[in-house]
């Protein structure tokens, strides 16, 4: 396949370029809380699994949060599936939600998402560090590797070095991402 521009009527254009990364944020819908629980934040992890897998997409790295998911992704050679792999993940999630008792406050969990090609290895470091420190960032946790549901506490201990190397090499200072959640 070959790189495609898609643009909508109600949603940012999208760039889809084979074997490409991805980082892409998820957030709920008027930044509710649906995933404050433990068990709706490994849910909400098994459901993006089984969403990238049955697309063929493939999971980097990965952080979840109260309202919203930061993850760096790997395309396959049809990346134009990514809508549909969020629309696979959304519903999937949305129906362990309901399920487990969580009422919606709108018509729906999930807001949208939003993605970002990756086509230079800065952005792409800086991007790990921004997902890494993203509990941080929203006052979880005072050090990355105390947040169990993201993919730094998981790889911590047997990439110390390397990870303390990009986070030093890559600032997250001037990353502009819309984050307010």
């Amino acid at each position: 396949m070959e790189e495609t521009y898609k643009t909508y009527q109600h949603n940012p254009p999208h760039l889809f370029i084979p074997n490409a990364k991805y980082f892409v944020t998820s957030s709920t819908l008027g930044k509710y809380p649906y995933l404050k629980s433990e068990e709706a934040k490994w849910a909400a992890l098994h459901y993006l699994i089984k969403s990238l897998d049955y697309f063929n997409w493939e999971l980097e790295d990965w952080v979840i949060l109260d309202n919203h998911i930061h993850i760096m992704i790997n395309a396959p050679e049809d990346s134009t599936t990514l809508s549909q792999l969020f629309n696979n993940f959304h519903r999937f999630t949305a129906n362990w939600l309901s399920k487990h008792h969580i009422k919606k406050l709108k018509e729906k969990y999930f807001h949208n998402y939003w993605d970002t090609c990756i086509t230079y290895e800065r952005s792409y470091f800086t991007r790990l560090h921004y997902i890494w420190y993203n509990p941080v960032k929203h006052n979880y946790v005072d050090s990355p590797e105390k947040w169990k549901f993201g993919s730094y506490y998981f790889r911590y201990n047997e990439e110390m070095k390397e990870m303390e190397e990009i986070i030093k090499t890559y600032p997250i200072d001037k990353l502009k991402i819309d984050d307010d959640f």
